[in-house]
């Protein structure tokens, strides 16, 4: 089945390089990096797109792995389906960082900081599939909002 858009976990050692977008969705929290799929273009090809425009960062400078598939809903209404993947890159300057780009602000962080409980400027699905989908099991994200709240979440195999 064909989605219309990409979602990359940019990984350096135990840290992911994350975007605080300008527009929406999620404006103000820090995400992924990714986008829509253009017409005729493969999911793997449109992450590699999006990761140079929204990053600078060329495809020979890491590693893309598909990691699984985030099935989105909202108020319990399917919206669609994104093509999750992880990015290992193969070394980076994070001194370099937070730059300013076009979609928002780049930074990395720690992993452990992302995903804290309590940490409440990181889209919430996101910091949920952090740690599962960099353990690189292939696994199908469910996710449901309300008002842009995450209401439900769940994990399952990809079948």
């Amino acid at each position: 089945m064909a989605y219309k858009y990409t979602l990359a976990l940019l990984h350096y050692q135990d840290q992911l390089l994350v975007l605080n977008r300008r527009k929406p969705p999620y404006p103000g929290q820090w995400n992924g990096i990714g986008g829509k799929l253009e017409t005729g273009e493969t999911p793997e090809n449109a992450a590699r797109r999006e990761i140079f425009e929204e990053t600078g960062i060329a495809a020979a400078d890491y590693l893309l792995t598909t990691a699984g598939v985030i099935d989105w809903f909202i108020a319990g209404q399917y919206i669609d389906s994104i093509y999750l993947y992880t990015a290992e890159l193969h070394e980076i300057d994070v001194t370099a960082y937070p730059q300013q780009m076009r979609e928002g602000l780049l930074n990395f962080f720690p992993v452990a900081w992302l995903t804290q409980p309590a940490n409440l400027g990181v889209v919430p699905d996101f910091k949920r599939l952090l740690e599962p989908a960099l353990a690189g099991k292939q696994q199908r994200y469910i996710t449901n909002f309300v008002d842009e709240q995450l209401i439900d979440f769940w994990i399952k195999p990809l079948a």
